[in-house]
C-alpha cells in the first residue's frame, strides 16, 4: 500500500493552514516517515525525514512524550 498523494500535498497544506501542530505521514512508496511540525503563516517548514530502524519523536507541543517506530508505521504492525 502506498501513501495517498493527498497525504503529501493537499492535506499538508490544509493542516498547516488550520494550525495543526504535528502531522505524521508514513510514505510507503519511499520507505520513510515524514514529520511536519510547528506551522507558521499557514505552512509547515520542510519535514523531518526518518528511515527504517529509526523512531519518530513526537514533538513536545503535542503534550505527550512518545516515539513512533518507523518500521511499525510503514508496515502497520
Amino acid at each position: 500500500m502506498e501513501s495517498d498523494p493527498d497525504d503529501l500535498g493537499t492535506k499538508v497544506e490544509s493542516y498547516a493552514e488550520a494550525g495543526v501542530p504535528v502531522y505524521v505521514v508514513a510514505d510507503r512508496k519511499h520507505g520513510e516517515v515524514l514529520l511536519h511540525s510547528d506551522p507558521g503563516n499557514g505552512k509547515y517548514p520542510a519535514p523531518q525525514r526518518y528511515e527504517r530502524g529509526a523512531s519518530v519523536p513526537v514533538p513536545a507541543s503535542v503534550g505527550v512524550t512518545l516515539e513512533l517506530p518507523v518500521d511499525t508505521l510503514l508496515d502497520g504492525d
